[in-house]
């Protein structure tokens, strides 16, 4: 018990170092992003509808909401008497360890300790973030083949991101090909999945072939560890699966909670447009969604903490451009303005609050042999 203490703690230790490095990085985002333009920008936010900042922070509490429903759902299929305020802290230990880790890679741990802290086993724990993962990663497929299908002229009109190191260093990365691999990143997860699950093929090939050739190049040390870990995780994802299938309710209220949530949660681009008087005729919700699409598939491809700095400079690139036809903000001081709202209110302000409730939320305490008890009749 100790040493798992101490391992937390350490934890705790290096969650706290990436949560300056994130701040840091996003301070100095906004001071690039504000340049020279600092009095124009600050008329512009000071002139800003406060009601329609009002309703950026109600879109923010409904999206806690909803990834809460999902976590719920799940979780009462195991659990008859779990209660929809642990659902909220499972969302929110989860939220603030994806925004301050790189790639978001320990908010599992985090999540898996606090289900666990509330006497959760963790192999159901285990079980409901699969399923969440997988639900979450379905819905964003159709909107990023949407994304792509719907708005290709706009990417052919940005064309390049230049990446300027110095006056002698400089690379042009054209944005259609960020895109796709983003897009292709994101259709390798579920699909890789569901191949390792259903296509016998390509179990044996992972199995066989891939794992020798692995175990050749030293990548796998332990080849009979490797295809034991590999045969767990095709019966896992099997048994995910086949959970999904069995329990369609819970998968439909999952899957229209996820795509209401992806759907406010990109749209806040417009409501900040709508606070600042955006005038740009190309300014609409559901053009506001596509783009926030386009952002996600490119920023999914850099493991920076937040994605601070990259998230700005897409931003930007995606939402402004000099050409009127093509630019959902009419000028670049209102799309700097709306960068600087939008990052708050859907970063900062989530952060600040993810991080208040993980500080604040204490699981009630049970006595150990009462929790085991307590499971035994609530479970199903």
């Amino acid at each position: 018990m100790q040493k798992e203490n101490k391992e937390y703690v350490k934890q705790i230790i290096r969650y706290a170092i990436y949560l300056v490095i994130v701040l840091g990085l996003t301070v100095l985002a906004f001071y690039l992003t504000i340049g020279n333009n600092a009095a124009a920008i600050d008329e512009t936010l000071q002139n800003a509808n406060i009601w329609w900042i009002v309703a950026i922070l109600g879109v923010v509490i409904a999206c806690i909401l909803l990834r809460s429903i999902v976590v719920f759902a799940l979780m009462r299929t195991y659990y008859k008497k779990y209660f929809f305020h642990r659902a909220i802290a499972i969302d929110q230990v989860g939220t603030l360890f994806r925004m301050v880790t790189p790639a978001g890679l320990g908010s599992h741990i985090m999540e898996l300790y606090t289900f666990k802290k509330q006497h959760i086993s963790i192999s159901d724990g285990l079980s409901v973030l699969a399923l969440y993962s997988l639900l979450y990663q379905f819905v964003l497929i159709i909107y990023n083949s949407i994304t792509i299908i719907v708005k290709a002229p706009l990417v052919i009109e940005i064309g390049s991101i230049n990446f300027a190191f110095n006056d002698s260093i400089q690379a042009n990365i054209p944005l259609w090909l960020l895109i796709t691999i983003g897009f292709i990143v994101n259709l390798t997860v579920i699909t890789f999945i569901f191949f390792i699950s259903y296509w016998d093929g390509f179990y044996r090939l992972l199995n066989g072939p891939i794992a020798r050739f692995l175990h050749k190049i030293k990548l796998v040390k332990d080849i009979d560890a490797y295809q034991y870990k590999l045969a767990g995780a095709k019966d896992n994802f099997r048994n995910n699966f086949k959970y999904l299938f069995k329990n369609w309710k819970v998968m439909l209220i999952s899957l229209v909670a996820f795509f209401g949530y992806i759907t406010i949660s990109y749209s806040v681009p417009y409501f900040a447009g709508l606070a600042i008087n955006n005038q740009s005729a190309n300014a609409n919700f559901w053009d506001s969604v596509l783009l926030s699409n386009f952002h996600q598939m490119i920023t999914c491809l850099f493991p920076i903490p937040g994605n601070s700095m990259i998230s700005e400079l897409f931003f930007l690139r995606l939402f402004y451009s000099s050409n009127p036809a093509y630019s959902f903000y009419q000028s670049e001081e209102i799309a700097r303005a709306a960068l600087l709202l939008w990052r708050s209110l859907m970063f900062i302000f989530p952060l600040f609050i993810s991080s208040l409730f993980t500080i604040i939320y204490r699981p009630r305490k049970v006595d150990p042999d009462a929790s085991n008890q307590e499971n035994q009749d609530i479970k199903e």
